[in-house]
């Protein structure tokens, strides 16, 4: 299994990465034809999970970063042409307490950052004679409603790329939660624009099968993610059977 490189966190913290979509792109879509039954069958499967789970929160919490990172396990399977079976997707599993912990932080900021603007929503009706409430008032919470949600949604958004990186430090790196929000952040500061740009096209990808009925997500959402894997492997990923000085001379380059 690979595991991270420290080396290239440390020298990506403080130097731009070079970005390829278009060959992360390739990757992904040879490796998937060459293996597309099993990626097909958990995709199903992680599918069906993700929807009965949702109508739990708590359900949903703990099932939706382990399910996403079965496709990281497959991903690798495959280019290493491993056995792969249904059962092999999901190791991700195995830090379900800390992805836990790390979707309860997401929600916990969400909502703080949020709770102006329901305040201001509702703040005409929470005073003691709303029906005799001034227009200007109304009108001015309403304004500051809008505004607010704006820049709130501008943040979040800045927010969701800064972790992007964090749920993949958890799997490869079996680091906590919070270390893994500050080492996601340290790298995606310098490399922000780019690694908005591979979300928006791995979002892209993954949920253009659904155009078809959603059946076609059943490709697609692998072929996404399978992206993000091949672009780790270049940024932080390392293998396990590397020595320290393959690790240097790959930071020299």
């Amino acid at each position: 299994m690979k595991t991270l490189d420290y080396n290239k966190i440390e020298y990506y913290k403080n130097n731009k990465f070079k970005f390829d979509i278009g060959k992360y792109f390739n990757q992904s879509l040879e490796l998937f034809q060459n293996n597309w039954q099993p990626f097909v069958i958990y995709a199903l499967v992680a599918a069906i999970i993700y929807v009965f789970t949702s109508f739990t929160v708590i359900g949903l919490l703990f099932v939706m970063y382990p399910l996403l990172m079965g496709f990281m396990i497959g991903a690798e399977r495959a280019e290493n042409k491993t056995t792969l079976e249904v059962g092999d997707f999901f190791g991700g599993f195995k830090n379900i307490g800390s992805y836990f912990l790390f979707t309860l932080i997401i929600i916990g900021v969400s909502l703080a950052v949020m709770s102006p603007y329901i305040i201001f929503s509702f703040l005409p009706l929470m005073l003691n004679d709303p029906e005799n409430v001034s227009p200007a008032f109304v009108l001015g919470s309403s304004l500051f409603g809008i505004m607010y949600l704006f820049v709130a949604t501008i943040f979040l958004l800045f927010l969701q790329a800064c972790i992007f990186l964090a749920p993949y430090f958890i799997h490869y790196g079996n680091m906590g939660a919070v270390e893994a929000i500050k080492t996601s952040y340290a790298i995606v500061k310098k490399n922000f624009w780019w690694m908005v740009l591979m979300a928006l096209v791995v979002s892209l990808v993954a949920s253009i099968g659904t155009i078809a009925c959603y059946v076609g997500a059943l490709a697609t959402y692998p072929i996404g993610y399978m992206m993000v894997y091949f672009m780790l492997k270049e940024m932080i990923l390392t293998d396990d059977e590397k020595t320290e000085i393959d690790l240097l001379g790959t930071n020299q380059e």
